[in-house]
């Protein structure tokens, strides 16, 4: 839709998506010697909203600025997981089993593990040891829970391009909002280690006997520090991210500085991918996109070490003959 002699449009489209027979690992009985067997079970529903906006902010002899808005808003919905919509864990594996679940009504890629409901402080010492747990230990919830979702609800960008005379600037920023991320690393690095190659929230709000209401646990010297490497709510974290994809500054040259150099067009740009990435204080990794998963199709926004995305710097000209 045009509006303002097309100084405005934009576009708005609903999508609905159905995938049927999706391969699965379908529960068996435990008489039949196998915990599972692959089979065509289950239904997935996406849909959702495109919407995507053009406006010329400002248009004048030697200054414009235009505006590009994407927003894409996605809900996906496991609709059926064979004839009894039995859960299944499907991966990726860690050390206290599958870190996710399919569970009808809920989100793919959706974290499974327990939730942290603080550490057993000194004044619960005989409360701790009824739980098979020590003081300092952290305090989880006796049955598993959904903690997140590794798939967001709004994904989008808002390019702004100005141009004043000769010089051109582009500003691209990304975003995502309505989405988790699974910090894996929490397991070596404050819920596993003591002080060596640890997050600094070991020193700073680790357990130490004053601060009951931390959610750290205490340094301890033992096999694996003592602690415990249950997934729980303490390793997920708001993955919601505004990041600066480009900034790009550029100058053409007129064209009568050009007719002795036998030029049709000259311009020089200076650009920086990734300049900036603004993130959830509580996610604690250098880069809330991607995963260290690879191609595991349930490992979505689950982070362990990987490398972020690299800042880039370009020096450019683009030139007509």
């Amino acid at each position: 839709m045009n509006l303002f002699k097309n100084r405005l449009n934009f576009d708005v489209s609903y999508y609905y998506k159905l995938t049927t027979d999706l391969l699965l690992d379908s529960p068996v009985p435990h008489s039949t010697g196998f915990t599972s067997i692959i089979d065509n079970i289950g239904e997935v529903e996406n849909y959702g909203v495109d919407f995507m906006l053009n406006s010329v902010n400002v248009q004048s002899k030697d200054f414009s600025w235009n505006t590009t808005l994407n927003v894409n808003y996605n809900r996906n919905k496991i609709k059926q997981l064979g004839e009894n919509n039995e859960d299944i864990l499907p991966g990726p594996g860690w050390v206290s089993g599958s870190q996710t679940i399919l569970r009808v009504g809920e989100s793919l890629s959706s974290f499974w593990g327990y939730e942290r409901l603080g550490v057993w402080t000194v004044e619960e010492r005989a409360e701790a040891e009824a739980a098979g747990a020590r003081v300092g230990q952290a305090k989880r919830s006796k049955e598993k829970k959904i903690l997140g979702k590794g798939i967001p609800d709004f994904t989008g960008s808002l390019i702004n391009t100005f141009n004043y005379k000769n010089f051109d600037l582009t500003v691209d920023l990304q975003f995502v909002a309505g989405v988790d991320i699974l910090q894996q690393f929490y397991h070596s690095a404050e819920d596993r280690f003591g002080y060596t190659s640890g997050l600094a929230s070991i020193l700073h709000e680790g357990y130490n006997g004053s601060n009951p209401n931390t959610m750290v646990q205490a340094i301890r010297n033992a096999n694996l520090s003592g602690q415990s490497s249950e997934l729980d709510s303490h390793w997920v974290a708001d993955g919601s991210y505004i990041r600066g994809n480009l900034i790009q500054l550029g100058y053409t040259f007129d064209a009568k500085a050009l007719q002795s150099l036998r030029l049709g067009a000259l311009r020089v740009y200076a650009s920086v991918n990734n300049a900036f990435v603004l993130d959830s204080k509580d996610f604690q990794g250098y880069d809330p996109e991607g995963t260290s998963q690879g191609s595991n199709q349930w490992g979505q926004n689950m982070f362990f070490y990987q490398y972020p995305k690299p800042r880039t710097y370009t020096l450019g000209v683009n030139v007509t003959f």
